[in-house]
C-alpha cells in the first residue's frame, strides 16, 4: 500500500500565455511518518524526436512530512522556448507532474497542453519563426492521466514490489492518454479516420460511465475519478518508466482532435 496518494490536483490558470509560469496546487495524503522528504518535478515534454529535450522546469522538497492532509502551491517557470525544436513550438505536447520519494518515482499525473496562436491572422499563416509572445497555452486540466508505481517505502531501492498499477482519470479515457510506454518526451504520429472513428465510439461510451470531478479552475478529485488497471513493471529498469513517458506524449500527437481550438478556448487580454 502506498504511504502518500495524491489526492487533487488544481490548476488556477489551466489557459495562459506561453510564456507565463505554471502553477499546480497539490493536495497529498500521508499515511504514516517518512524518513526523507517527498520530491516533486514539473516536465515539459519538449521535442517529439528527442527525449534529451524535455524540460525540467522546477523541482521542490516537501518536508519534513507531517501524517494527514498536506496541501502545497508548486510554481515553475514556462520552459526555455531557444531549448524546443521551432517545429514543436506550437501544437499538442505533455506536461508532467512527478512525485518521488529516495529517488524513487510513485506517483506520475500528465496532462496535455495545446500551444496554438491567439490571432487568427497567426493561425491562418503561421509565421516560419514562432511569435512566441502571440502564442497561448491550453493545459487540459479535466483530463489528467495518473500512474502509481508501487515503491518499497521502507527500501525504495529494494526489488520486491508488487506490479504497477495505472490509474486513468475520466478525461484520459476520453483522450486516450496513455502514460504506460510512454519516455520523457517522444510522440508517436499516425492514425486513420476509421481508427479514430472507433475511438469516438469508445469515448461515448466512456462518457456515459465515467463523470469528471472538475471545477472552473481545473480542478481534478483524482480519487473520484481514476479507475485501476494493472501492468508489469521491472523496478529495477528506469527504462520502462521512460518508454511510458514516451507513449503518452506520443498520443498527444494523437488527440489534437480532442483539444479545443485556442481561437474558440482561449481569451488572452
Amino acid at each position: 500500500m502506498s504511504v502518500v496518494r495524491i489526492l487533487n490536483v488544481s490548476i488556477p490558470e489551466p489557459k495562459s500565455l506561453f510564456l507565463a509560469p505554471y502553477r499546480f496546487e497539490v493536495t497529498f495524503e500521508c499515511l504514516s511518518p517518512l524518513q526523507d522528504d517527498l520530491e516533486f518535478k514539473i516536465v515539459y515534454v519538449g521535442s517529439a524526436e528527442n527525449t534529451t529535450l524535455d524540460q525540467e522546469l522546477d523541482s521542490l522538497l516537501v518536508g519534513p512530512v507531517p501524517v494527514g492532509v498536506n496541501k502545497f502551491e508548486f510554481v515553475a517557470d514556462a520552459p526555455k522556448t531557444d531549448k524546443i525544436p521551432k517545429e514543436d513550438l506550437v501544437g499538442v505536447t505533455v506536461i508532467l507532474l512527478t512525485c518521488s520519494y529516495k529517488d524513487k518515482e510513485f506517483e506520475r499525473i500528465g496532462y496535455y497542453v495545446d500551444n496554438a496562436y491567439v490571432d487568427e491572422e497567426l493561425q491562418q499563416s503561421p509565421p516560419d519563426v514562432p511569435v512566441m509572445d502571440r502564442v497561448c497555452r491550453n493545459i487540459l486540466a479535466d483530463k489528467p492521466r495518473v500512474t502509481r508505481f508501487p515503491i518499497n517505502w521502507d527500501d525504495p531501492h529494494k526489488v520486491d514490489v508488487p506490479p504497477v498499477q495505472s490509474a486513468e482519470g475520466g478525461m484520459g479515457e476520453d483522450a486516450e492518454m496513455d502514460t504506460d510506454n510512454h519516455g520523457k518526451g517522444g510522440f508517436v504520429v499516425g492514425g486513420d479516420d476509421e481508427a479514430d472513428d472507433d475511438d469516438e465510439e469508445e469515448e461515448e461510451d466512456d462518457d456515459e460511465e465515467d463523470e469528471d470531478g472538475e471545477d472552473e479552475k481545473g480542478e481534478v478529485d483524482l480519487d473520484m475519478m481514476e479507475e485501476q488497471d494493472e501492468a508489469e513493471i521491472d523496478s529495477d529498469e528506469d527504462d520502462d518508466i521512460d518508454e511510458e513517458d514516451e507513449k503518452m506524449a506520443a498520443d498527444a500527437k494523437h488527440s489534437a482532435t480532442y483539444v479545443e481550438s485556442a481561437s474558440m478556448a482561449m481569451d488572452v487580454e
